[in-house]
């Protein structure tokens, strides 16, 4: 078989270096991430966002450290749906909203946005409690989403657990109420 002797323009070296120091698993990442924005539209609307919101405040309600929205959960879970889930996941999630929402108007009679804290609590309990029972794949990926993206956030890692560089001499077990906070590490 010949062998061609081609020239190279500096286009398709450029386009081989980058391809050869990685730079095809970034371009492809860009690519899928311009295509499905472009064309897909936001994943949650206004609405559902704020019911989002919500539910992930209620989840993990702000204390004596940040709550869900103060840690950025609602806006990180809104672009992971966006840029990673799944067309499958997103349905999900959304079904979840939707399972809030249906059980906000049967409990109490009004939207879970229009509804008090306490009350909120209480749907979330019941939601918790059947979905559990039913045992929702959907909604343990909720929750899953809602507290690995608090406990990676800056305040889930820094306020709410405890990180210290060097935690000292190797003690197998101890009370909690010595130690205070979980560590983050």
């Amino acid at each position: 078989m010949p062998v061609k002797n081609e020239k190279i323009d500096r286009r398709a070296l450029l386009l081989g270096a980058v391809f050869l120091v990685g730079g095809a698993a970034a371009l492809t990442r860009f690519a899928r991430h311009s295509v499905a924005s472009g064309n897909a539209g936001p994943v949650l609307s206004p609405d559902q966002f704020a019911l989002l919101e919500q539910i992930t405040e209620t989840i993990i309600p702000p204390s004596d450290t940040p709550g869900a929205i103060d840690a950025g959960v609602p806006a990180f879970m809104r672009q992971m749906l966006g840029d990673w889930g799944s067309a499958a996941t997103r349905a999900e999630f959304l079904g979840v909203l939707d399972e809030v929402e249906k059980q906000a108007w049967k409990r109490h009679g009004a939207a879970f946005l229009a509804l008090p804290p306490e009350r909120r609590l209480d749907v979330m309990r019941s939601v918790d409690a059947e979905s559990i029972d039913r045992q929702s794949v959907g909604y343990r990926k909720f929750k899953w989403l809602v507290l690995v993206s608090y406990y990676q956030s800056e305040p889930g890692a820094t306020q709410e657990l405890r990180y210290e560089l060097v935690p000292g001499a190797w003690r197998p077990c101890l009370p909690l109420g010595e130690v205070g906070r979980a560590s983050a590490v």
